[in-house]
């Protein structure tokens, strides 16, 4: 037995059922429905009309001929302490420890093996720093295959699967606690069948954009069924 959201359309999966309450929560729409409500709700495929989905700012949509091609921006503030913090640190501890060895045509075992653990985390920070700058997350469907990259600068990594394989997909949210606040983060998961399911990191993304990630992702699942 299928339910599906009264106003939305989109499948509710059954960790959102509470039989004994008899109410179903959507998490795309975020509310409450009665559950004669939703197992009676016209799916989204068959409904004749397809709401219009504005993306919010700091998303791109571009509609193709076999697809879509969504640009999610990585880009975050917190790059104005990022870069020249990045610059003292790694320019400071590579250069101290590697490139006194260069100037000096010399090598110094025991000096390079002290400077592992700083080039580890200098290349960490120059990477989150690269994507705080120019970092983007590319959602693509093209040609039958549904694919993920996240990356900067021309270097990704990307996810992908055969669009007929992706069935669902829901937001996930972690709560980090830190020092003195807590930080939440946002994920899209999508479930494949056959295979790995694919992962798409909204770290950085503020919730309302997010939640708007996810209803697009599963409405356009919905309707290439």
């Amino acid at each position: 037995m299928e339910f599906h959201c009264p106003d939305c359309g989109l499948p509710i999966q059954a960790a959102d059922l509470a039989p004994a309450q008899g109410v179903a929560v959507c998490r795309f729409c975020e509310k409450p429905f009665p559950l004669e409500a939703c197992q009676a709700a016209v799916p989204f495929a068959d409904r004749n009309i397809v709401p219009v989905m504005t993306p919010p700012k700091g998303v791109d949509l571009v509609e193709t001929m076999d697809g879509f091609r969504l640009t999610l921006s990585t880009r975050s503030c917190i790059a104005i302490f990022l870069v020249p913090f990045t610059l003292v640190w790694a320019g400071g501890s590579l250069g101290g420890i590697y490139g006194t060895q260069i100037a000096k045509g010399e090598f110094n075992w025991m000096m390079s093996l002290f400077g592992l653990p700083f080039l580890v985390g200098s290349v960490a920070l120059i990477g989150l720093t690269v994507m705080s700058v120019a970092g983007r997350t590319i959602v693509e469907l093209a040609g039958g295959k549904f694919s993920i990259r996240t990356g900067a600068l021309g270097v990704y990594r990307t996810q992908s699967a055969p669009w007929h394989d992706v069935r669902s997909c829901r937001l996930t949210e972690a709560t980090r606690r830190g020092r003195n606040r807590y930080s939440t983060s946002f994920q899209v998961e999508f479930k494949v069948d056959g295979a790995k399911d694919l992962r798409l990191s909204a770290a950085g993304v503020d919730r309302e954009n997010a939640l708007w990630l996810a209803r697009f992702l599963a409405a356009r699942i919905q309707r290439g069924r």
